[in-house]
């Protein structure tokens, strides 16, 4: 498997995603964020990438956190690409605050569950 497809790699890429977008709207309004094209494209743009990872990710991994609905997290990526003038401000805004934090904490322990395995 190449390196850059290695599950730990992915899970990685989630993370980073998270908080570097966390990072860029820490003590920006929601309303801010939404006036910003800059901000929005950073968060819609962070999303692609979470969504792809996730994709990646084998299905028997992402059943180790049932509480993600990685459906939706693999689905808005489509919805992003292909019909991107149908997504709401609100609803990415959504995302960032209730959602993202939430599947950092299961990308973090599924991260730790691959680390702590003997090579």
């Amino acid at each position: 498997m190449q390196s850059g497809k290695l599950p730990q790699v992915r899970l990685r890429h989630i993370i980073e995603s998270i908080d570097g977008i966390i990072d860029a709207t820490t003590g920006v309004s929601g309303r801010e964020i939404a006036e910003s094209f800059v901000l929005m494209r950073a968060l819609e743009r962070a999303i692609q990438i979470i969504s792809e990872a996730a994709k990646e990710l084998p299905a028997e991994m992402r059943a180790l956190e049932p509480s993600v609905p990685w459906t939706d997290v693999i689905g808005i990526g489509n919805v992003l690409r292909h019909e991107y003038h149908r997504v709401r401000e609100e609803t990415l805004l959504a995302i960032l605050t209730d959602e993202l934090p939430v599947l950092r904490l299961a990308a973090v322990r599924l991260l730790a569950g691959i680390e702590s395995q003997p090579r």
